[in-house]
This record gives C-alpha cells, structure tokens and sequence, in this order.
C-alpha cells in the first residue's frame, strides 16, 4: 500500500485563513449582538452571509474568490470541521436534557410534534404543487419536487434551539425541555420523510421498505442505547475517572462515545447528530461527569466550534441570486408559508396539549427555526437533481431567516411564560444539586482497622451513599514493623497513644490488634462492610503495607483524587494543648487535599457493639452559618432522610462573659434573631432533602457545654458539626466548642472539615 500524501502547503494554508476569518468575525459579530440583548447564535450565523458571497463577494470579490470560492474538495475541509462543531453542540444538547422530564411530558411532545410536522407538511406540499415550473429541476417530476418541499418545511434545527435556548437561560425550564423533546421527534419524523422521498427521487416510486427500515433503525438504536448504551457509558466513566482520574481524560471519553454512536447512526442512515445527542443524554445521567466537567465541555464548543459550525452554515447563503424579482417574490413566498406552517401548526394543538398562548407562541418560534438542518435537506436535494440552484438559494435563504427569527420571538414570549410552583421548586433543586457538598462527592475513602469508631462511621457513611453514586474504598494499612511499640507510633485510628487516658479516666479501652493474614484483613472489612447496609455496589477493598508511617500510607492513597475521606477515631487529647486525634489522624486531617470526617464514638460501643446498630432517631445539627456548617448539614439531613431521623438544627449565641456582678445582661436580641434566621436558612435545606427538622436557639456563656447538654437532655443519637481546621502547634484545631463537644459528648459525634 503506498503512502497517502499529506494535505498540500497550500490547501492547508486555505483551510486555516478560512477558519481563523470565520471565527473572528463570528466572535466579533455574537459579541456585537449580544451587547444589543440578542443572542449571540444571530451573529454567528450572518458572520457567514459576511464572508459568503453575498457581502464579500460583492464588495472585494478578489478576496471572496481567493479564499472562500474554493473547489468542493476544499470546501469539504471546512465541513468536517463544521460537523465536529455540530456534534459537539448535540452532545451540549444532550447533556442539559432532563429525559426524566421529557418522559413525564412525551405526551404534550408527540401532540406538539405531529402539529409541527403534519400541517408545515401539508401547506409546503401544496406550496410545491403550485410553483413555477423554472423553479423545478425535473418538472415531470412535480410529486416528488412537491414531497420534497412539504419535508423541508418540516424540519427544525435543533442546534440552533438549543443555542438559543443556553444563551437565554432557559433550557431548563419546562418550556425549554419541552421544545427540545417536540424538536427531537419533529426531526425524526423529518428525516423519515427525507429517506423516504429520496428513495423515491432515485427510484421514481416511493420506497416504503426505505422508510420501515429507517423507522425500526430509530426504534432499535434508541432501544440498545437506552437499555445496553447507558450501563456502558456508565461503566466506562466510572472507569476512567477511577483509573485516570483526569478531567482531560473524561472529556476524551465523552468525545469518543460521541464520535463512535455519531458513526453509528450515520452508517444506518439516521445522520450523525442523533448519536450525539443520545451520548450527551447519557453521560447527563452520570453522576461522575460533574457539573464543572460540563461547563467546560460546554464552554469548549460554544466559544469555538458552535460559531465555526453556524459561521459555515452561513456561507451557503447567496444573496445575489435573489436579487432577481421573480426569484424574491417565490423567495418571500415560502418564507411566508414555512413560518404560517410552523405557527399555525403549534398555535392549533397547543390549546390540546394544555399550554397557554404565549408557551404555543414560544414554541412556534424556536420550532421554527430551519437552521443547517434544512441547509442539509437543501444540499441532498440539490446533489439528486430535485431543485434548482435558484431554489437552492431560496430554501437556504428561509433556513437562515427563520434561524434569526426565533431567537427574537424567543427573547420576547419566554418572559411571559409565568413559571408554575413546581417548575421553581425544580430548578431550586437542580441550583442547589449544581452547588452542593454531598452531590458532588464521586469517591470516598474509608481507612479502617476494623475498631467501634470506623465500624459507626461505616454506619453513617451507608446511609449517606445509599441514594447517591458514590464510590467507597476501603483502606487497611499495615507497617512493615509489626510491634506495638511501632505501631503505637504510627498512630493506627483507635489505638490510645502511650500515656494518655480514655475519656472520663477509663484506661481499659479497647484496642483493635492491627490485621497481619489476609483472613484477619478479611474479617476487618467485613465487619466494616456489614455496618454499610445494603447498597448498590460493593467498596472496593484496598490493602497497603508501608515502611513508612500510615499517615503517609493514607495521604498518598488520598492524593489519587479522592473527595472525601472518613477516619474513625475517638478523642485521646484531655490536657490544654494536647491532640484530639492519634497522631496519623492528626496529621491526615492537617494535609489532606480533600474534606476530611471525624468520626468518633463513646468507648462503650468497643464493649457493646451492638449500639453500633442502634436506630438513628435524632440528630444533633450545630451551626453558625458557615460554609463548612453547610457542609455538614446536607451530610446530616442525607442521613436523616434516609434513617427517618429528626435533626435538631441549634445555633447557641455566645454570651459575653464580664467580671462586673452588678453589669446588667447584655442586650442579645440582635444576635438570637441573626441566630433564628441562620436556623431557618438550614431547616428550609433540610426540609428540601426530605428530612425532619426542629430548629432551637439558645444562649450561653460556654456554648461547647451548652450543646453537650442539649444532646443529653433530648436524648441525641449521633451530632454532626462542620469546623474549619486551624493548624496550632503542629496540630489540627477545631476549635475551643468543637474539641470541648467532641470530649464529653455522650454520643457519637461526626465532625466534617470542608475548608
């Protein structure tokens, strides 16, 4: 086989000067545009009417012909690079799509899309039907001419929607979902019809098994992609964020399933941006592909592929051939019957599909749009001998006018769509889903050495992940010198350091031996995996052995991309300036790159481990409005929810201490009614996550002591607080009311460094 020759000097040069003029001005024009309060997609697409032959092309036809009038293998360049453009704007598509919520409206949808596919269909047939014959390429062919213009009023361009849908904000509400779940199926159909009266153009008799075998490929990609695809794609994320653990390397991935279903479809005669769309839906459904993974993703092709792709579009556009009168006036006239089609299509079975005027005026509108989808339809039915060039132009010159109208129409009817209660309760979440600690943890560690604390923290642990598509490792770690003494050293969770003593003077805790044969490891993580409960999937197991401390051997394993990592440990510290924790989960907590959580329980659970498993019906939520006090709110309200626990949400107001006996009590209303409202704003959060809440504000001169016997007097299962970590003395320091609950607190207590 010889070797292909690469891309000539000066066809490569061509592409890049082309490239590097489209985006200019099509950056320069959807800023311009956006300056104005329109959307910037409008810019983009008259960037190519600029650069195409209707503006360069007349005003320097020298520089039009030297750049842009190229042969077509040259211009073809420019189109690969204008399809990656347009698969990346489905896969954007696909990823803002609720399929949940598009399920729960399929019916309004199907209602919407066979208006809009049924009536544009049957005004654009009659449009055919009744043209001049110069404006047919084969006028004994008027049926099929007729056929073709009745599906090319069809179509929408769910690109361009979807585009104007991100800029305007509003591809989450209803009203956007809607008009993309009506486009999806509108197009479907659509391109039905094409496979259909294409055959027939070839044929010269309509081509009904085309058109069963184009139904049934639709029926069977979405079936395996839906039922075979989402696990795969799952799977595979999973993967690679576990393997790779690169935000580089997730990006690739999507791109790659993109690409590979973009091929599939193709190949079965569906197009392209139906595989890419589908990939973008599924990988939307994957927790792993995180909210910030998107935006970038989003942030890529909207800044540079999206404006290539409506930029190229754009160039197809030739005003001149307009210019002659009678070709206007046809011009004007199926623009005229392609946007009555539309409109009075969705305007007639709004009312059936239970939507108000202005939502059937919106969706008009952005349905309406042509876009490149038509500028398609144009270019196949060009390449079969069905139009002319003069009604090339004309379909082309409809695809961009309605492309600019819809943004438009748009930006003027969504503000007067009023927004139902559960549509904003919806979006509230989907805001606070964006912006939460819980919903963005992907991996959690767990070291254990099999003791009371880690088996409780277990305990919480599972039921916080239960609902959630977290991965949990499990992480046990053996030094390579196995004395005591050594081991002691190293500071293993739930060992006593030499010379200090258990809470309240207890010297007999227990101490868990450190696991050595593979059936001791065995039994630890089994003991901690029963206290999980059932879930979804099963921690991993992961065994170290280290000659160096096991501090080391954690932060190493932590460093590997981890989100959160959980140590069992109870307090040793009881002297002024002393340590809570054992020196390794000390230290851990000090330099971990990620959240860290104390757990640490009453040394009763090492005797009684059976309370290990003793209901959780009552928490404890101290907080002082804090980013961290946030944090370990959604933690506690995760777990009440799913343990039908009650969280007492508590802030206690500091009182200031005077040595003065005759100083009268200061005035603390300010302060009890900014502590009310901290307790609200948390109750609001936990009432949002299912959970039961109370809320208490008190006063107290020591409010460590004060909350301590809170939890004693309402009989408290677990608290759960959020501190930020102070390093002080070498050591980490939570504070003087954190360390003081954490002490003498007569249940377990949870303690979540965020910051």
């Amino acid at each position: 086989m010889e070797a292909i020759d690469p891309i000539g000097h000066h066809e490569l040069l061509l592409v890049i000067v082309q490239l590097t003029l489209l985006l200019l001005v099509a950056r320069v024009l959807s800023e311009a545009f956006s300056s104005i309060g329109q959307p910037a997609v409008v810019g983009e697409l008259l960037a190519g009417v600029v650069l195409g032959p209707s503006l360069l092309g007349l005003v320097v036809p020298s520089v039009y012909e030297s750049v842009f009038a190229v042969s077509e293998s040259q211009f073809h360049l420019l189109e690969i690079i204008s399809w990656i453009g347009l698969i990346m704007l489905l896969v954007v598509t696909g990823l803002e799509t609720d399929i949940d919520l598009i399920v729960s409206k399929g019916r309004t949808a199907v209602i919407l899309s066979l208006g809009g596919i049924v009536v544009p269909f049957s005004t654009g047939f009659a449009l055919g039907w009744v043209l001049p014959a110069p404006f047919i390429a084969a006028p004994d062919q008027r049926l099929v001419f007729s056929l073709f213009i009745a599906t090319a009023m069809s179509i929408s361009a769910i690109p361009v929607i979807a585009k104007v849908l991100i800029e305007l904000g509003a591809i989450r509400r209803d009203i956007g979902q809607l008009i993309l779940a009506a486009g999806m199926v509108d197009d479907t159909i659509g391109w039905i019809l094409l496979a259909t009266v294409a055959g027939l153009a070839r044929t010269g008799v309509v081509d009904l098994s085309s058109a069963l075998t184009t139904v049934l490929s639709v029926l069977v990609f979405l079936g395996l992609a839906f039922v075979v695809g989402r696990p795969l794609v799952a799977g595979a994320i999973r993967w690679v964020d576990n393997v790779l653990g690169s935000d580089t390397a997730l990006l690739s991935t999507l791109m790659i399933f993109a690409l590979a279903a973009g091929a599939i479809t193709q190949y079965l005669g569906l197009e392209a941006i139906l595989g890419a769309f589908v990939v973008g839906v599924l990988v939307g459904q994957v927790k792993r592909f995180t909210y910030q993974l998107r935006h970038a993703f989003e942030t890529i092709t909207l800044s540079i592929f999206a404006p290539l792709f409506f930029a190229i579009a754009g160039l197809r556009m030739d005003l001149v051939a307009l210019a002659d009168p009678a070709v206007l006036g046809v011009g004007l006239v199926v623009l005229a019957v392609a946007c009555f089609g539309k409109f009075a299509g969705i305007m007639g079975v709004s009312g059936l599909a239970g939507l108000s005027r202005w939502e059937g005026v919106t969706i008009g509108g952005g349905m309406n749009a042509r876009g490149a989808m038509e500028i398609i339809v144009a270019t196949i039915g060009l390449g079969l001998g069905i139009l002319t060039t003069n009604m090339y132009s004309i379909i082309v010159m409809v695809a961009i006018a309605t492309s600019l109208m819809a943004p438009a129409i748009m930006r003027w009817s969504i503000p007067k769509i009023e927004m139902r209660e559960e549509e904003r309760t919806r979006l509230e979440r989907e805001q606070y889903l964006q912006e939460s600690f819980v919903n963005s943890l992907t991996r959690i560690l767990l070291p254990t050495q099999g003791g009371a604390d880690t088996q409780y923290a277990a305990r919480l642990i599972g039921s916080l992940i239960r609902t959630l598509d977290v991965e949990l490792d499990l992480l046990c770690v053996n030094p390579a010198d196995e004395s005591r003494r050594t081991r002691e050293r190293a500071g293993f969770p739930g060992w006593l350091r030499p010379g200090h003593y258990a809470r309240g003077g207890d010297e007999s805790s227990e101490t868990v031996p450190t696991p050595t044969g593979s059936d001791e490891i065995g039994r630890v993580f089994s003991r901690v995996e029963t206290r999980l409960g059932e879930q979804d999937r099963q921690p991993r197991r992961l065994t170290r052995r280290t000659d160096a401390s096991v501090s080391n051997a954690i932060l190493e394993e932590v460093n590997v991309g981890y989100d959160l990592v959980v140590l069992g440990e109870r307090s040793l510290g009881g002297y002024p300036g002393e340590p809570l924790y054992s020196e390794t989960v000390d230290r851990v907590v000090q330099r971990t790159p990620c959240p860290a959580m104390v757990v640490s329980t009453p040394y009763s659970m090492d005797r009684v481990p059976d309370r290990i498993d003793e209901p959780i019906r009552r928490i404890l939520l101290p907080t002082v409005g804090t980013l961290s006090s946030r944090h370990a709110a959604e933690l506690a309200f995760t777990i009440a929810a799913e343990e039908s626990a009650l969280v007492e949400v508590v802030h206690v107001v500091d009182r200031p201490q005077s040595n003065d006996q005759f100083a009268a009590d200061p005035n603390l209303s300010s302060e009890i009614e900014v502590g009310g409202r901290i307790v609200d704003r948390e109750a609001e959060l936990g009432r949002q996550l299912g959970a039961k809440v109370v809320t208490t504000v008190a006063v107290s001169d020591d409010p460590g002591a004060k909350l301590v016997e809170i939890a004693r007097r309402n009989g408290t299962d677990v608290i759960v607080m959020g501190s930020n970590t102070r390093p002080i003395s070498g050591r980490a320091f939570l504070g003087p009311n954190v360390e003081h609950v954490i002490q003498n607190a007569p249940c377990p207590v949870a303690v979540l460094s965020s910051l």
